[in-house]
């Protein structure tokens, strides 16, 4: 039997629903929008003594013609006077064999029988369904009634939609994945779409997340799970984030965010975008990408988004070891920085670097924080106490604090009048005292590139711990870095930036804090600053508009607070030794089987306003991945940037919409080598920053500095 002859032969069925006035239920006004009536009904909903329909689970055979149907689609059944919207999750086969050997002795007895048997064993496959909604009849009705017997269909992408609540959704909408059904998309004649491989296109539709259960104030932040490199932890992370910014742009809400580079180049190049830019085909080509293809330019225009990258980046990093600046006169003088090859960070060619920034600090911070610093079987109240004296005395450098200790050597070595030496300075012991100067002798060492021997003066300097801008993505790049640098960066920086909060002084609505290894800095059952301060955010950060993101490959190895206060949840590929925690214990076992191949680029999402988990995917981020941008861009792979768009960037930076256009300071620099053109930008942009007068012209200082350079060139 063919199952559109279902409605007609079920009278079983069809009987019930002819009891509902207008004819069947999935034809009437309130539902026709939600079944597929072009592609029919695709099973029947069946259940029995051992397994009923419930009000959460219910399960249905699948006709024999149903090819497409498969785990994860969204289908509609009914109940009475309401639809039942689920998502298909175990399939199973059935036939009426007792047991295993009764097939094998059936099969010797069929291999007698002629090719054509006059006989086949029936089978029937059963999909089990989780249910998302239910949608009754009447708008003031709330419908938890089990589905019946009857037909099952297809849902669209209204169905979805309603399913998955968007209409009551109390924020914006946030593009997260897409979802992909087993039904196809057909033309004005009934007849399937085709895709750019020449295969019938199957129906998709977006999955939204809602504004205030991702950036609060309802509920917030988002995680991801997966295995290293197989589960695009990272790359869903980026496009969330484009998302996010572009959704909140144009609702006129202010939103910046703070991400942290611990992977090679990995968000290095966000600037960059993913379709090559006029000029530089070649380059992107010889990085062997890709690109973007036409379903994901195709994903982003269903998703209402721009396939653009972050204009407004800045990378912050400390100094590589032993590049830090000389002090004088107990002052590093960072006003006008521009060595950026001695900053320990993969960006760093010329051109390159308009918006890449050092960081830089002096004891004192140190000072605030010795749990960090030194070990915990050193930090005992004596060294503790000490430390203190030397906040009290305010010492705020390596070369103050030298200083004083050179200081302190010479009291006690100075006799007294009895001609007796004193074992003690301040009620310090000294034998405290020398193991102090031992201990802060090995920090240069400990960590090395971020600390400087005197007090840092910025001047005008961005810094990585300052307000934010409207669509600013910060960057701060510790990949190079030991462990105790990086350690060091992400606790101060995340607890300087909660403190803004606090004190409502971010300089935007939503700011965006993403962590990856997440179980580093928040171990189960750990303790520490940053573990302390993470967990506030996540208990707190919704409602002072800070949102944790935060990516991990072991779910099960963060800290339990920071999870369960997480309103949205991503999982990529799992290994079977981690899948098998209690930390996954709200996934079906069929979802747990699919997350343990799923495939790059697909992600099963939960939801605050997800009854039940679903899988999607998602289109390339819209920025060049790393290790392509460190091919074109960092000198890698042949060509890079134009040097000009250094001079570009450093004009637009001061003069805003009165820079010239490109061409006419590439006429000027025509013939100039890359790093003669750099020295040019070193020189202005040193002058700039150092300059007190706002009415210098950056234009016209670099028209005369490129003059002397081509007037150079000529007589060399």
């Amino acid at each position: 039997m063919l199952i559109e002859d279902i409605t007609a032969e079920a009278d079983d069925f069809s009987d019930l629903f002819d009891q509902v006035p207008g004819g069947p239920i999935w034809e009437l006004d309130t539902f026709k929008n939600l079944v597929d009536h072009t592609t029919g009904a695709v099973g029947r909903v069946v259940s029995s003594e051992k397994e009923p329909a419930g009000s959460h689970e219910f399960h249905f055979w699948g006709a024999d013609d149903a090819l497409t149907l498969d785990i994860g689609h969204i289908v509609v059944a009914f109940s009475e006077e309401a639809a039942v919207i689920g998502v298909v999750d175990e399939p199973r086969r059935f036939s009426d064999m007792r047991s295993f050997l009764d097939d094998y002795f059936d099969r010797r007895m069929e291999l007698a029988l002629p090719e054509e048997g006059p006989t086949n064993r029936p089978e029937i496959l059963v999909f089990s369904v989780n249910v998302l909604a239910t949608k009754h009849l009447r708008k003031d009705v709330q419908s938890n009634r089990p589905a019946i017997n009857g037909p099952v269909f297809f849902a669209t992408s209204d169905s979805i939609g309603y399913a998955l609540g968007v209409a009551g959704f109390d924020g914006h909408k946030i593009p997260a994945l897409m979802h992909t059904n087993g039904n196809f998309v057909r033309g004005a004649d009934g007849n399937p779409e085709k895709d750019t491989n020449g295969y019938d296109k199957f129906q998709k539709t977006p999955l939204y997340l809602d504004e205030n259960y991702l950036l609060g104030p309802e509920a917030g932040h988002a995680n991801w799970t997966g295995q290293s490199g197989l589960a695009t932890k990272t790359s869903h992370a980026l496009f969330l984030t484009s998302s996010i910014f572009q959704t909140l742009e144009r609702e006129g809400t202010r939103v910046a965010a703070l991400m942290f580079n611990v992977k090679g180049p990995d968000l290095m190049w966000l600037d960059k975008p993913a379709i090559a830019p006029e000029g530089l085909e070649e380059a992107y080509a010889n990085a062997k990408w890709k690109g973007l293809n036409e379903d994901h330019l195709n994903a982003y225009a269903s998703l209402d988004l721009e396939p653009k990258p972050f204009s407004n980046l800045r990378i912050f990093a400390p100094f590589k070891p032993g590049g830090v600046p000389n002090s004088h006169s107990d002052l590093v003088n960072l006003s006008g920085f521009s060595d950026h090859k001695h900053l320990n960070t993969s960006r760093n060619m010329p051109g390159e670097v308009e918006h890449v920034y050092p960081i830089l600090w002096s004891l004192k911070p140190l000072l605030q924080m010795p749990h960090r610093i030194f070990d915990r079987m050193d930090l005992d109240d004596k060294l503790s106490g000490f430390i203190y004296e030397l906040r009290e005395i305010g010492i705020e450098s390596i070369d103050q604090l030298t200083a004083q200790f050179n200081k302190i050597e010479a009291e006690l070595a100075t006799p007294d009048e009895n001609g007796r030496t004193r074992d003690n300075w301040r009620g310090h012991h000294v034998a405290t005292i020398r193991k102090a100067r031992n201990r802060f002798n090995g920090l240069a060492d400990k960590f090395a590139g971020l600390i400087a021997n005197g007090q840092v003066d910025y001047g005008k300097q961005p810094q990585v711990d300052q307000e934010f801008s409207d669509q600013e993505l910060r960057v701060v790049d510790i990949s190079a870095c030991n462990t105790n640098v990086q350690e060091l960066i992400v606790t101060n920086t995340i607890n300087r930036v909660w403190k803004m909060a606090e004190k409502s002084n971010m300089g935007v609505d939503k700011l965006i804090v993403f962590v990856d290894e997440l179980n580093k800095y928040a171990p189960a059952g750990g303790e520490g600053g940053l573990r302390d301060t993470l967990v506030d955010i996540a208990a707190r950060g919704r409602h002072l508009n800070v949102v944790l993101l935060g990516a991990q490959q072991f779910r099960s190895k963060v800290d339990g607070e920071i999870l369960g206060n997480c309103g949205t949840s991503f999982y990529g590929r799992i290994g079977d030794e981690e899948i098998i925690n209690a930390a996954y214990r709200s996934i079906s076992e069929t979802q747990k089987q699919e997350l343990l191949g799923l495939a790059k680029g697909r992600m099963l999402i939960r939801h605050a306003h997800y009854r039940s988990p679903l899988f999607g995917t998602f289109p390339y981020p819209p920025t060049l991945p790393g290790i392509y941008g460190q091919r074109v861009f960092g000198g890698e792979n042949g060509p890079v940037g134009d040097p000009v768009d250094g001079l570009m960037n450093l004009l637009r930076q001061h003069m805003g919409d009165g820079a010239p256009h490109k061409r006419d300071v590439q006429a000027i620099a025509d013939g100039l080598e890359g790093e003669h053109i750099e020295l040019v930008r070193l020189k202005i942009n040193q002058v700039l920053a150092n300059s007190q007068n706002n009415r210098t012209n950056p234009w016209k200082m670099m028209q005369r500095e490129l003059a002397n350079q081509q007037a150079q060139r000529n007589l060399r």
